[in-house]
């Protein structure tokens, strides 16, 4: 079970929207430009790593970072785990 829900997190990611990260970032207090919304949904179209792998993870970040800057990529990273504790599953992510 906890595969077809990793699953499914990740094609969310794929799916996400600009208006969707903008909704999630106000929700949870993460400061997210438009811009930068656009550009982090550009690339977790992409993105090839597997969130719920640490190694993976990172890579992932480093790529967010590279596209937008440390600071962002460390908002988006709060964001996720701000989601995934409200949704049970932070531990998935250790």
């Amino acid at each position: 079970m906890k595969n077809v829900a990793q699953q499914l997190i990740t094609q969310k990611l794929k799916h996400l929207t600009v208006k969707d990260l903008l909704f999630y970032s106000q929700k949870y207090k993460i400061q997210i430009s438009r811009d930068e919304a656009a550009a982090i949904v550009k690339a977790l179209k992409k993105n090839e790593d597997n969130p719920f792998d640490p190694a993976g993870r990172k890579r992932m970040f480093k790529k967010l970072a590279s596209i937008t800057s440390k600071d962002t990529a460390r908002s988006v990273y709060q964001l996720l785990m701000k989601m995934a504790k409200e949704h049970g599953v932070e531990h998935w992510l250790k």
